[in-house]
């Protein structure tokens, strides 16, 4: 596995672009929206291609046959190196890469973990059918700002999606709803790419079951749609609330694939 120079990041778009299913969180890495990690097995026409985003997402593509990487990539979960410095939740293309990726699991015992990972598109109709039913000039909603960006808790926040404040102020979108003086919820375009937002978003401890995620999502989702932008919806299979949520907001399950964390 050799560490790709920033420089050199060009050198993966043909076969990115390939990929079938949601991988904006990879584009942002390759366009340098965010600081994360290209591995390729040859820094001349790549033909694997390992994408790290510092949130903890990866991405691994390309030639699942390729003996050394395979090899090197085994180390690097296994963290033999102490390279790793978090878990990884991967997703692969194409899918013949799950068989190298339960063998690797197969060396140490609860090093990786499979879940499914879902994409939603979105259905404008079902959307607006639910909007009537939130009247937003009943709640202060507030674009997100640098304070929130530093302060918000949580582990789907802004500051974990982008680098700094300047740069999610100038790339991203967010709206925080206001209860009480105190921020509780913030909806947030977590990779914003091709006219493309994908929604992130983190409520308070404290101030779930009140439709405060809804609501500060229907304020970003009203955004896209003035501004002729695309919402995207992902989450693991498993992240019930996540579903439940992205369904009434009229998003519809489009994909189920293969999900890895690679503990540390």
């Amino acid at each position: 596995m050799i560490l790709l120079h920033p420089n050199d990041y060009h050198k993966v778009t043909d076969i990115l672009n390939k990929v079938e299913f949601n991988n904006y969180f990879a584009k942002s890495v390759v366009l340098q929206y965010v600081t994360g990690k290209i591995y390729v097995d040859k820094t001349e026409n790549p033909t694997v291609i390992y994408i790290f985003h510092p949130y903890g997402m990866s991405l691994l593509l390309g030639d699942y046959t390729n003996v050394e990487f395979n090899s090197e990539f085994r180390n690097y979960c296994l963290n033999t190196d102490r390279v790793r410095e978090k878990a990884d939740w991967l997703q692969v293309q194409p899918l013949e890469w799950c068989a190298v990726i339960e063998d690797i699991a197969k060396t140490s015992e609860n090093i990786i973990e499979q879940y499914e990972r879902l994409n939603f598109k979105f259905n404008r109709e079902k959307y607006l059918a639910f909007r009537k039913t939130i009247d937003l000039n009943n709640w202060e909603i507030v674009e997100t700002n640098a304070e929130i960006f530093d302060t918000m808790p949580g582990t789907v926040v802004p500051r974990y999606f982008w680098d700094n404040v300047t740069d999610f102020m100038s790339k991203s979108k967010s709206y925080t709803l206001i209860i009480n003086n105190q921020a509780v919820s913030t909806a947030f375009a977590a990779y914003l790419l091709d006219k493309v937002l994908e929604i992130g978003i983190q409520t308070v401890d404290g101030h779930y079951g009140k439709e405060y995620s809804a609501i500060s999502c229907c304020k970003l989702i009203d955004y896209c749609l003035e501004n002729e932008l695309e919402p995207v919806w992902a989450c693991k299979g498993d992240n019930i609330g996540s579903i439940k949520l992205a369904q009434k907001l009229g998003f519809e399950k489009a994909r189920t694939g293969p999900y890895y964390k690679i503990n540390f």
